[in-house]
């Protein structure tokens, strides 16, 4: 993450001041690499007006914490907060953007007075990392569910460039057609052994020549999996594996497995829109 440019979008809690702190923390106290956004949304702004008043005040109190962040570093602004996070991100050539979460869990978790996380990543064309745990902030082992798309290796060397030391695991499930399915077919039974064992090694084959062409300096490794993509199993997956961070894409078939990852993961989790 050297060189990288962040933004943080704050609401002025304790935690997303605690996000400020672990980033600042992260970045060994280079406050110039980082840039903080506060959204005053359009329905509260029609009541105060005074825009300028909030920005100065805000500022006050964002410096009274972190004593090192300039004034040019925060900006205070109305509007719909998806449409102003990403504004900000290609006015100041961001590189990652960082978010908290309510923690809310009867819904996908809602971000900045009702803003949610579909909005805030459908509207960027960079990363997002969503903050889910209270650790410091460590990117040692990362998990990347993969489909095997063309989409998906361009997020892995992506990932890989951003986190250069850290070590991938790259995770691919796959369906194996069950016995009563195939026995409606009219296969009998050393049929459906021999056509799922078929499947089964198809399935690995792809897996494996599909990981035989990432080129990538990282420390790379290929698990794969019999049975459907879960979010909750797959939050499980990563834990066991000991992954700091689990970085997925919001395309094709990780559209809504994404989202679910959000709700269901308590590890930080690094999201991107691939077109």
């Amino acid at each position: 993450m050297n060189n990288s440019k962040i933004l943080i979008a704050t609401d002025f809690s304790q935690k997303s001041f605690k996000i400020i702190e672990r980033v600042l923390e992260f970045i060994h106290n280079k406050p110039s690499e980082l840039f903080i956004v506060h959204v005053v949304e359009s329905s509260i702004f029609s009541k105060v007006k005074n825009l300028s008043e909030i920005g100065k005040n805000s500022f006050e109190v964002l410096h009274k914490y972190f004593p090192t962040l300039q004034a040019s570093q925060f900006y205070c602004v109305e509007g719909k907060i998806d449409e102003q996070i990403a504004y900000h991100v290609d006015k100041l050539n961001i590189s990652l953007v960082i978010l908290g979460n309510s923690g809310e869990r009867s819904h996908i978790n809602q971000f900045f007075l009702g803003s949610n996380t579909k909005d805030i990543v459908r509207n960027l064309n960079t990363p997002s990392l969503i903050m889910k745990s209270n650790r410091p902030l460590e990117f040692n082992t990362i998990m990347i569910p993969t489909d095997l798309s063309d989409e998906s290796k361009t997020y892995i060397y992506e990932v890989a460039q951003f986190l250069k030391t850290a070590k991938i695991k790259l995770f691919y499930s796959y369906t194996v057609p069950f016995e009563n399915r195939l026995n409606f077919y009219g296969l009998d039974k050393s049929e459906m052994t021999l056509f799922q064992k078929d499947i089964k090694t198809s399935a690995i084959n792809e897996a494996n020549d599909f990981f035989d062409t990432i080129n990538i300096a990282n420390e790379l490794e290929l698990i794969t999996q019999e049975g459907s993509l879960d979010a909750e199993e797959f939050a499980k997956k990563a834990d066991e594996l000991k992954c700091d961070l689990i970085a997925v894409h919001t395309t094709g078939h990780f559209s809504f497995f994404a989202f679910d990852l959000v709700e269901h993961s308590h590890k930080n989790i690094l999201v991107k829109k691939i077109n």
